[in-house]
């Protein structure tokens, strides 16, 4: 049996595969920038920044908490505060700004309470 010469490629398949893959990497890229809990912060005309790492507590929109972007509620965030030391260690609140007042009204309560001193609210400067 006679081979045929091969004169040309088909490159559809490949463009197709191209464009699937391009697909992927921009929505994956599109996701690591927003992170896995999407949070509008509210506006400052001013603040500063912190040099230590602090530890990040995010009320979402729904009124939802995050400890380190994992859902958690009020008893799992008392018993990790319970783990750290009020006098020494940071805590950053990331709340929305569509969020209802009680979310954040009820954590400040607790991180009151346990006597923390480093609590700041993470905002946009203008």
């Amino acid at each position: 049996m006679r081979e045929k010469s091969f004169d040309s490629i088909n490159v559809v398949p490949f463009i197709d595969i191209m464009l699937v893959l391009l697909t992927i990497v921009l929505a994956t890229a599109t996701f690591i920038k927003t992170g896995a809990i999407p949070v509008k912060l509210p506006e400052a005309a001013s603040g500063t920044e912190r040099g230590e790492e602090p530890v990040v507590i995010t009320i979402s929109a729904e009124g939802e908490y995050y400890y380190e972007n994992r859902k958690t509620d009020l008893e799992g965030i008392k018993e990790v505060l319970a783990k750290l030391d009020p006098k020494s260690d940071a805590i950053s609140v990331w709340a929305d700004k569509s969020a209802e007042i009680q979310p954040f009204a009820a954590l400040m309560g607790i991180l009151n309470s346990k006597g923390f001193e480093k609590v700041s609210l993470k905002t946009e400067i203008k």
